[in-house]
């Protein structure tokens, strides 16, 4: 008797990617094994020719389905298309990204054999003249149970410790929702919280998801492809809630701990999410379209943030490599000057 083929409902959130959406549909549309794939396009109130770019897709292929919404962020379409996945799991992908042409007869091959809650993918970080390979959890296929996925997985979603310090820029390399496939019965009903009440709405879904779960994966072979050069996304853009956002997530983590009555380590790893998490919010006032006199008094004003003396005096400063160690140091130092220097130089090394 043949096996039942799992399939995939894949989300994507559309907002004006007109440019851009062609290159992402290729990929998926070129995917073997179509019959186990459907696409659900969720246009956020589009004003360039998005909306009817997908109405167009939906005409032409028969797992396309449109859905054309309010404007109200990627959050609240990534909520619009959870509300109409159907099959057994479902993904994420943005519109600004590929993946590579295997890459969903991987997974589906993947999870027909091992039947995990959430199964995760290595990707590349795509600008217009490199790429960077980022395999975040190693080179070998890795399986998990609950025990395994609670104080590793879960863990290293609260943030870095030990070894893991000397790279904190991985910080977040886990936290994306796109790169990973979730089983639909455990997950679909979890919603994404709105990015003006807490930044990092892929790390709050993502903790969510992991803290129930009995299995997950980690397979090497797959590639989602993320593009870093659209200078229009939410990492590139400045906002001015930045900090209160980044409060209100610690403090929903916080009490996660408390409530799910996680060790202390998750204190810790979030301790020192806080500390790396503040190059983020710094980065945000210097991209800022504002004067120098603005941006120094923005980052004096940050610098000095009792959040941030508390959780420097439990960060290990001597576990950073040298570069990150000065940066911090003078983070700690809360020497504003010398941060308005250094963030032009880590811009320039960025790539690199």
């Amino acid at each position: 008797m043949n096996k039942v083929r799992v399939k995939i409902d894949i989300i994507i959130p559309v907002y004006n990617c007109e440019q851009y959406l062609d290159r992402c549909m290729r990929s998926l549309l070129g995917q073997k094994m179509q019959d186990c794939l459907r696409f659900i396009l969720v246009d956020d109130g589009s004003s360039d020719g998005s909306g009817d770019k997908i109405d167009w897709y939906e005409r032409k292929y028969d797992n396309v389905e449109a859905v054309h919404k309010k404007n109200g962020g990627v959050s609240s379409a990534r909520n619009a298309g959870l509300k109409l996945v159907e099959n057994d799991y479902f993904s994420f992908v943005d519109p600004d990204d590929w993946v590579s042409d295997s890459y969903f007869e991987l997974i589906l091959e993947e999870i027909q054999s091992n039947n995990v809650d959430i199964l995760m993918t290595p990707y590349i970080g795509k600008y217009e003249d490199k790429e960077m390979k980022n395999l975040f959890l190693g080179d070998e296929k890795l399986l998990f149970n609950k025990f395994e996925t609670k104080n590793k997985v879960l863990r290293r979603l609260y943030g870095l410790k030990g070894s893991e310090l000397e790279h904190p820029l991985s910080i977040d390399n886990i936290s994306t929702v796109w790169a990973k496939v979730y089983k639909s019965k455990k997950y679909k009903k979890i919603k994404f919280v709105n990015t003006s009440e807490v930044s990092s709405e892929d790390l709050w879904f993502n903790i969510n998801c992991f803290a129930n779960d009995d299995t997950s994966e980690y397979l090497n072979k797959a590639f989602y492809i993320y593009y870093k050069e659209n200078n229009s996304s939410l990492v590139h853009t400045y906002d001015p809630n930045i900090f209160n956002e980044y409060i209100n997530l610690y403090n929903y983590m916080k009490k996660f701990i408390i409530s799910e009555k996680l060790s202390s380590e998750f204190f810790d790893a979030l301790n020192n999410r806080i500390v790396l998490n503040e190059l983020i919010m710094l980065r945000s006032i210097w991209l800022s379209n504002t004067s120098l006199y603005n941006k120094k008094l923005k980052i004096h004003n940050l610098l000095n943030k009792s959040i941030y003396r508390k959780a420097f005096a439990r960060f290990p400063l001597k576990k950073l490599p040298l570069k990150y160690r000065f940066f911090y140091w003078a983070c700690k130092k809360k020497n504003s000057i010398l941060i308005m220097l250094l963030l032009p130089l880590g811009e320039s090394l960025k790539k690199k």
